[in-house]
């Protein structure tokens, strides 16, 4: 009996409850910091749209209702409360649109990023850094072709080994 009566405050309301991820969340949803701390950071209009995207019909209803003028004067909390949604259930929503975002803008850039790796994988010819591109060293007082090129000033250099095990395991000649 003696724990049963901490669990409550007095006239018998529980003290905190739980939402459905165990939270602890207060009596009154209009009195949920960290809820009203989301919807103050969180831009309405990019919220809209995430909600309209979502492909969830609580969050179909919570957008409906937020354009209802029959709930204007009810807070944000008290809605989602109504509709079974959870802080945890809009902290979702909100990473799952942004990462999406994020990986549409990414992707934009895929085309590009991949010319480089193409690029960086490509063998190319450089100054020989033996005889700087002048084709002869000096050994002593006499003067010889250069060994490393041969005489002809540059180099065949091959690409980079990395970027090409990339390139080859993005089309597939290669297993990762």
């Amino acid at each position: 009996m003696k724990a049963e009566a901490s669990e409550h405050r007095k006239g018998g309301r529980p003290a905190t409850r739980k939402d459905k991820h165990g939270r602890p969340v207060p009596v009154r949803a209009s009195r949920d910091r960290p809820l009203k701390f989301f919807f103050e950071n969180v831009p309405r209009s990019r919220l809209d749209e995430a909600m309209q995207l979502s492909g969830d019909d609580r969050l179909y209803r919570l957008y409906d209702a937020f354009h209802d003028d029959a709930y204007r004067r009810t807070s944000p909390g008290t809605l989602c409360r109504r509709f079974g949604i959870s802080l945890q259930d809009l902290h979702d929503l909100w990473r799952r649109h942004n990462l999406s975002l994020g990986m549409i803008r990414m992707a934009n850039h895929l085309p590009d990023i991949m010319g480089d790796l193409a690029e960086d994988s490509l063998s190319r010819d450089e100054v020989c850094l033996r005889c700087d591109g002048m084709r002869a060293v000096t050994d002593g007082a006499a003067e010889r072709n250069c060994p490393a090129c041969e005489g002809v000033g540059r180099v065949r250099l091959p690409g980079d080994a990395h970027a090409r095990r990339l390139l080859f395991e993005i089309i597939g000649l290669i297993g990762p």
